[in-house]
């Protein structure tokens, strides 16, 4: 759920970064830009973090079951 949370918020700081560059300051749309851009960071090392977790899980599986084949 945290990843699809970040893409969620990654979409929407971009959106609203879009909508206020007609109405609002430079600095105000770039600092939106900004952490839309964080946010992306955010879910590119949740979705690494993610992976390595499940082959970490899944290395640490394969290991006790060859460890009980020897009994």
């Amino acid at each position: 759920m945290p990843i699809i949370k970040l893409a969620i918020l990654t979409v929407c700081y971009k959106l609203v970064g879009a909508v206020t560059e007609v109405i609002a300051d430079k600095k105000i749309t770039n600092l939106l830009d900004q952490i839309g851009d964080v946010f992306k960071i955010f879910l590119g090392i949740l979705s690494a973090i993610s992976v390595m977790l499940i082959i970490g899980t899944a290395l640490v599986l394969k290991m006790s079951n060859s460890a009980m084949m020897y009994r």
